[in-house]
């Protein structure tokens, strides 16, 4: 017997603070740029990857406004809370990651594996998004059912990303749901 799960969605849209504008150098590599027809809805990760299946969807804006062709260069850490599997544990190499663009209306759409926190960190998703004319974003997405997000967000330790919590909806066929808006800014 399924039982579906009737949930009120919240959209967490992503907008640059000041304490957001720090960039590890090697993200601004044209390496974290999908190519120029790469399509808005990829597969980062089948089936074969262990792990609770996870879609990812949103829409890039400026203005309010959608952005098509924008580049969304999506990597996090596995069920695991590993980035490699050599040990670096190097998030600038991580074994799961992607590259897609926008569509005509600005959406997007992945599908891959929930990540695992490691350390302190709590469980989340990195994007590096980039178009010709606005500034490259690193966001991340921290899931809002994670206990460690919010106790780290009520005490402080990652305030600057705290902004950044979205929830997460499990589907009655248990797959996981969320969405990531970003706003672009020239």
């Amino acid at each position: 017997m399924r039982i579906a799960l009737l949930v009120t969605t919240i959209v967490l849209t992503s907008v640059a603070s000041p304490a957001q504008e720090f960039w590890p150098p090697g993200f601004l590599s044209p390496r974290f740029v999908a190519s120029v027809n790469a399509p808005s809805s990829i597969v980062i990760t089948g089936n074969e990857e262990p792990g609770e299946r996870l879609i990812v969807t949103g829409r890039v804006t400026s203005g309010g406004k959608p952005l098509a062709r924008v580049s969304i260069y999506a990597f996090h850490a596995d069920a695991e809370g590993l980035y490699t599997k050599d040990g670096s544990n190097s998030d600038e190499n991580a074994r799961l990651h992607g590259a897609l663009r926008t569509d005509a209306d600005g959406r997007y759409r992945y599908e891959t594996i929930r990540p695992r926190g490691y350390g302190n960190n709590p469980a989340h998703l990195h994007h590096v998004v980039s178009a010709p004319g606005y500034k490259t974003r690193l966001r991340d997405f921290w899931f809002a059912d994670d206990p460690l997000t919010m106790q780290q967000c009520k005490s402080g330790e990652t305030g600057r990303y705290c902004g950044l919590v979205g929830p997460v909806i499990r589907d009655a066929d248990g797959v996981w749901h969320v969405t990531h808006n970003f706003e672009m800014s020239k």
